[in-house]
């Protein structure tokens, strides 16, 4: 009887065993980065600028030069800062904001003309450049599990370029370049564990009229707790004006690594 009781209790505890096992399979592995509302990334962004200007006006057309490399504008580190709000399990809005400066006073070695002005040769020429971009927009997860999720993200996006040039008491400010575009693409992510994570996302569009904006951007994270999260990270931001071809021209292209804090709510 001892006997029957004994395998009876095996029995039951083996099924309860057996059930309690395929519950922990079915239950979701929540992550550390994912048990959020609201969250806030600071970056700091080392944004060597890469670029080609030609900035002309309807009599005359001007120099084609490279700003880093014509005017001496030295490369700069900037801050990156990025906001997200989970609505649901789904989905997400978010947005992101840059601005980086570079100035400069350079000895100019060949004459340069900028929106009809010439600047001879020896001359000293003050240059200022500023690039700011604002971007907001949803990201829908097409599939998410205990290994990270993939995504698509559509934002709304504004690129703005700010220019001014002097010397001599001579001085040069061009309009300002701005370019509004959709930006569509894809996003990811991948858990090696609950707390690191590598994150890919890229976005772009290209219209005749308008220009052309392309973002791509890769990361590693750790994530201390689920509320505090330090990154590493790449990310590559390309701006092409294509309404201001073929009389003037403009591209600036942003790259370089980075070094992020997320706070978490």
């Amino acid at each position: 009887m001892g006997l029957v009781k004994t395998c009876i209790l095996l029995v039951l505890f083996s099924m309860a065993e057996t059930v309690a096992t395929a519950q922990m399979r079915q239950r979701p592995s929540i992550n550390y980065g994912e048990r959020s509302t609201f969250e806030f990334e600071l970056r700091r962004w080392r944004s060597d600028l890469v670029s080609e200007m030609r900035l002309s006006n309807p009599d005359l057309i001007g120099s084609n030069f490279d700003p880093v490399l014509a005017l001496g504008l030295p490369q700069q580190r900037t801050f990156d800062y990025h906001v997200g709000v989970r609505l649901t399990r789904r989905i997400k809005i978010r947005a992101n904001w840059f601005r980086a400066r570079y100035d400069a006073d350079v000895i100019v070695s060949e004459a340069l003309t900028i929106s009809g002005t010439t600047f001879p040769t020896g001359a000293t020429l003050t240059s200022f450049v500023e690039l700011e971009q604002r971007r907001g927009g949803i990201r829908f997860d097409l599939w998410s599990g205990q290994y990270g999720y993939v995504a698509v993200a559509g934002e709304w996006a504004r690129f703005r370029a700010t220019t001014d040039f002097s010397s001599s008491g001579v001085s040069v400010t061009p309009v300002p370049l701005t370019m509004d575009l959709p930006i569509f693409g894809l996003a990811s992510r991948l858990y090696l564990t609950p707390a690191l994570a590598v994150s890919a996302e890229a976005l772009g569009m290209k219209r005749e009229e308008i220009g052309v904006m392309t973002d791509v951007d890769i990361s590693v994270t750790y994530n201390a707790v689920p509320s505090l999260g330090f990154s590493y990270g790449y990310r590559n931001s390309y701006n092409r004006f294509k309404n201001v071809e073929p009389e003037s021209r403009a591209i600036f292209r942003l790259r370089g690594q980075y070094f992020g804090v997320t706070i978490r709510f």
